[in-house]
């Protein structure tokens, strides 16, 4: 539910409540004035009866075919009735009919001035039904005035909320048009200095703080890769040199070829990594080339052969009668990708299992990855984060996985994981072009 219908909710609640003990006590308040009306008209109407009444002689007034009237007359301690109506409820009666509002009794006595030798007593029973109907007629007047105020008060609660909600719209406007942390650009602060200024001027400033946070890991990245190229490029001059020259053992050569690809690979990683950890780089250059995608993967196989060997696995590799089209892709983050799926399949495969490597061709080249692991299942999706590792005791920082899907968005392809029955594989797919 959005903040605008919690507000016109809870307004409307408010409202209801409110105005619904409002009107419960002016509609008290309105059918006690029409009661004490209505009783003084009969009051008037008793009075005036009662100063027709006389003992001596005795002259009684009649009352109308809807009324019922009793007159008494007390003199030297005794009662004498003079007068009942046919049908005059006594006592009981009068209590029951007045509860079920038929007829409302009204009571009026002499005073010692009109009968100085005793007292009359005149009750007037008047039937109420113009009285009830009155009062019906006011409760359903209320309770559809109650529902269509209520009904308003919806409608336009729901426009005004609209109305005090546009400022904040503005803001989330705003805040989502900055792309990116490196973006320079700030939220119009308002004019009026309420709370949408202040929120809005927090927000601000998290932001420059998160700019300078950027700004310390952007410097940071650079840093590291001017202090860690140095070396790399050190050894690897230092390689080739020692390669070059003709007196090295013949015997160490492949050692010494070996280290030097590892280096290269080991400065190409480098740059792919912090070019990934750059967030204001959204797009990156390919080096377009033509990749023969078999020959490629068994490049990767023969620089992981002495890894397989260290983790006691087998790796076998499988393809179709594929064909011999090559594929335009960046060839260096490719390999990346594959080495990385590769060598997290043989670090984290039973030791003495098997590690499938199987590339087929179908509207698309697929590279399949698949080892045998100790645990049952795992969490895929959480797989390609970063700092993300399934077995903290393997070597490793969680990263291969997150940059093999980051540079595979990157080429085009997707990549796709899979855990289940003791099994984990990874499925590369790349397009025939990428553009």
């Amino acid at each position: 539910m959005s903040l605008r219908s919690r507000i016109v909710l809870a307004v409307t609640a408010v409202f209801a409540g409110v105005s619904l003990l409002a009107g419960w006590l002016m509609l008290n308040h309105a059918e006690t004035s029409l009661q004490t009306a209505f009783d003084r008209a009969t009051q008037t109407r008793a009075d005036w009866l009662l100063s027709l009444v006389s003992v001596d002689p005795v002259i009684l007034p009649l009352p109308t075919d809807r009324e019922r009237m009793q007159v008494l007359y007390q003199a030297y301690g005794h009662t004498r009735e003079l007068f009942r109506s046919p049908g005059f409820p006594d006592k009981y009666d009068q209590q029951r009919i007045k509860n079920r509002y038929s007829y409302r009794a009204i009571t009026s006595q002499t005073t010692t001035e009109q009968a100085p030798d005793g007292q009359i007593t005149l009750t007037l029973a008047v039937p109420d039904i113009n009285l009830r109907q009155d009062i019906s007629q006011l409760r359903w007047v209320f309770g559809v005035g109650w529902l269509l105020s209520l009904a308003l008060a919806f409608g336009a609660g729901y426009k005004v909320a609209g109305w005090l909600l546009r400022p904040i719209q503005a803001i989330v406007d705003q805040a989502s048009m900055i792309s990116n942390a490196t973006d320079s650009s700030q939220i119009a602060l308002p004019k009026s200095r309420d709370e949408l200024y202040q929120l809005t001027d927090t927000l601000n400033r998290m932001l420059g703080r998160i700019r300078e946070n950027v700004d310390l890991q952007r410097n940071f990245f650079g840093a590291a890769a001017h202090e860690l190229r140095t070396p790399l490029t050190v050894m690897k001059t230092g390689l080739e040199v020692t390669l070059s020259n003709e007196q090295v053992d013949q015997t160490i050569k492949p050692f010494l070829v070996g280290q030097l690809d590892e280096v290269s690979r080991l400065a190409r990683l480098l740059d792919e990594f912090l070019t990934l950890s750059r967030p204001d780089d959204s797009s990156q250059t390919l080096k377009m080339g033509e990749v023969v995608i078999p020959d490629l993967v068994r490049k990767c196989l023969t620089q992981l052969a002495g890894l397989a060997i260290d983790y006691e696995v087998i790796v076998s590799f499988k393809m179709d009668e594929l064909p011999t089209e090559w594929v335009s892709t960046d060839a260096v983050k490719l390999e990346h990708v594959l080495l990385n799926l590769i060598e997290n399949a043989i670090k984290y495969a039973v030791a003495g299992s098997i590690v499938l490597v199987l590339v087929t061709y179908s509207a698309g080249w697929i590279i399949r990855v698949q080892n045998h692991t100790v645990r049952d299942s795992g969490p895929t999706l959480d797989l390609i984060q970063p700092y993300f590792r399934a077995d903290p005791l393997k070597e490793g920082h969680g990263l291969g996985l997150w940059i093999s899907h980051r540079l595979t968005m990157l080429l085009g392809g997707t990549l796709q994981l899979n855990w289940q029955a003791y099994t984990f594989t990874s499925e590369l797919t790349l397009p025939v072009t990428n553009n």
